[in-house]
């Protein structure tokens, strides 16, 4: 069903599924301030604007903003900064039947919302990701085989592409889920720590295993800005960004890939070895070379504390 017909079924605002939008931020103020102003444009009648504010850091600008439209959207503060920890104190906190989640540096598209909600009326799918378009970087218009997830860990991305299909992971800053869903799956894992590679991976296979369908709608489209300071990125903390990267993939690895993979997986992953260890121009030192085995070692020690806390 298209959504001009929903809407001309629909005559008032209550029939129309609430929609929370969960914005986690970390030390960012205009691109902030920019994201919220593209959903205030948003031609959807029922949603509401969730804030998660983990920032260690003062914008006087988004101070400003804040006050001038608290009244627009919900501002929840942080103080330990942790990205899937954000997500689901939001998640907490969401009236909505419908939980959509976006970045702090992101405008999104005047339907995004209706888009992702339009979805959710065909009862089998349990949750939805959106096309990204990611300034400064190559778009893929024709790609088949979006969000595929190889034996082996591999992930695939395509997440640019025009084409309707289904999938079997979501894209960080553009991705929904019926809320029922999210809770019935316990969140997400909070394992997963700084940059938080793969959280949102882990969730989509995690609720695959319920048997609800995940479909990716390039309708539901955003743009990412990419900007380079806050949030995950590594230009702040490279080697610390290295280490969480090795802890996460680990930790992933051993909570869904088979062990024959093991080596295969790091093979593919080769390149990040080389970048840690050796930084193209940048620090290298004891540390460094130190780095990735440090990581596996402890994103290892995270999944047996976790094994043996399920046992227990």
């Amino acid at each position: 069903m298209c959504l001009k017909a929903v809407y001309n079924r629909r005559k008032t605002k209550k029939e129309f599924p609430l929609v929370s939008v969960i914005v986690p931020t970390y030390n960012r103020g205009k691109p902030l301030c920019d994201a919220i102003k593209s959903l205030f444009k948003q031609d959807y009648p029922n949603f509401e604007i969730i804030v998660v504010d983990q920032s260690t850091k003062k914008f006087p600008e988004k101070e400003r903003f804040l006050k001038k439209y608290q009244n627009r959207f919900s501002y929840l503060a942080l103080s330990t900064p942790s990205l899937p920890g954000a997500r689901n104190f939001g998640i907490s906190k969401a009236r909505g039947e419908i939980v959509l989640f976006c970045d702090d540096d992101v405008r999104v598209k005047e339907r995004w919302i209706a888009a992702h909600a339009n979805n959710y009326l065909d009862p089998k799918i349990g949750g939805v990701t959106g096309r990204v378009v990611t300034l400064g970087q190559k778009i893929e218009p024709n790609h088949r085989k979006v969000g595929k997830i190889s034996p082996w860990g591999t992930v695939n991305g395509g997440f640019s592409s025009t084409i309707r299909q289904e999938v079997e992971n979501v894209v960080g800053c553009n991705f929904s889920w019926r809320k029922e869903i999210l809770e019935k799956a316990g969140g997400f894992d909070e394992n997963f720590i700084g940059n938080a590679l793969r959280e949102e991976t882990d969730l989509a296979l995690r609720i695959k295993k319920f048997g609800w369908r995940i479909v990716f709608d390039p309708k539901a489209e955003l743009t990412h800005i990419w900007v380079q300071t806050g949030g995950c990125r590594k230009d702040e903390n490279r080697l610390g960004w290295y280490h969480d990267f090795f802890h996460n993939e680990t930790y992933f690895f051993l909570k869904h890939i088979k062990w024959y993979w093991w080596k295969l997986f790091w093979l593919v992953r080769w390149q990040f070895f080389v970048r840690c260890m050796f930084g193209f121009g940048r620090e290298v030192s004891l540390r460094s070379m130190i780095i990735p085995w440090q990581g596996i070692y402890h994103g290892w020690q995270t999944y047996r504390r976790r094994k043996n806390e399920n046992r227990s």
